[in-house]
């Protein structure tokens, strides 16, 4: 039966985001007590793969990283219809970058579900908003990737034709085998989680795996596996200048126009 991996990011609430503060040493974020929720372009990608299973009998298996109080928020994941979950939870995990923490989402993907036929993530998580992660997992993995997707369209369930919307253009490709796509919110609507659901993720199994688990060579994971790191986090100034340009309307337009220019916008 094929297999959709669907990458879920729990990230802290929107709502609480003015109580998140930087750690001056390490430069991670801290999150403690702050709640989580399922990153919103992953219950897209969560989408794209139940209507899989809808449709063509696919199975649905979402995958995570992240600390372990967080299984309450895959648990949504499991709830809108997802058949089990995977969490990689581990010290050693934290503080990592997007490509150390690509290596461990496709280290948990080779030990878990490596018959997959499409990875699915979010195009971009909200908290980070790097785009880096998908395609980085498909490095690991060894398989195609696509971003950007805002349609995924199959007839059988084994051949596709994804739309990559390059805001000025559409890319239409078709691709039969495993890869990894990154959604856009244009790809779909999420369904909505009933009462049913949350009774029946009660019983779905959850696992949560640390790094040894997963057999990740610790010089990869982590802050020890992160070539990049968060120096400052601080809210942007945002300054706006108005001037009134006064005269005829061809002066006025020419007026515009070579400011335009001079402000290298034309």
């Amino acid at each position: 039966m094929p297999e959709a991996v669907v990458c879920v990011k729990p990230i802290p609430d929107p709502k609480h985001w003015d109580r998140l503060s930087l750690d001056p040493k390490t430069g991670v974020l801290r999150r403690e007590g702050i709640p989580t929720v399922i990153n919103p372009l992953d219950k897209h990608a969560l989408e794209v793969a139940l209507q899989l299973k809808d449709n063509f009998g696919w199975e649905v298996t979402v995958v995570s990283m992240a600390p372990p109080e967080t299984t309450q928020t895959l648990k949504e994941a499991l709830a809108m219809g997802a058949d089990r979950a995977y969490l990689a939870s581990d010290r050693l995990l934290a503080g990592a970058d997007t490509l150390a923490t690509a290596y461990t989402l496709a280290g948990l993907i080779k030990k878990k579900a490596p018959n997959f036929q499409m990875v699915l993530c979010g195009n971009m998580s909200l908290d980070g908003s790097t785009s880096q992660v998908a395609p980085q997992i498909a490095h690991y993995l060894g398989v195609p990737h696509i971003t950007h997707v805002s349609k995924v369209e199959t007839e059988d369930g084994s051949k596709f034709r994804v739309t990559m919307d390059l805001k000025l253009a559409q890319l239409v490709l078709e691709h039969q085998g495993p890869m990894v796509l990154a959604v856009t919110k244009e790809v779909n609507l999420p369904r909505l989680v009933n009462i049913m659901g949350i009774l029946a993720a009660e019983s779905k199994p959850l696992e949560v795996l640390s790094a040894a688990d997963l057999e990740l060579d610790p010089s990869r994971i982590g802050q020890e596996g992160s070539p990049t790191r968060v120096r400052n986090l601080f809210m942007p100034e945002i300054k706006r200048r108005r001037e009134i340009l006064k005269g005829e309307p061809e002066e006025v337009a020419e007026e515009l126009v070579n400011r335009l220019h001079q402000a290298g916008m034309l």
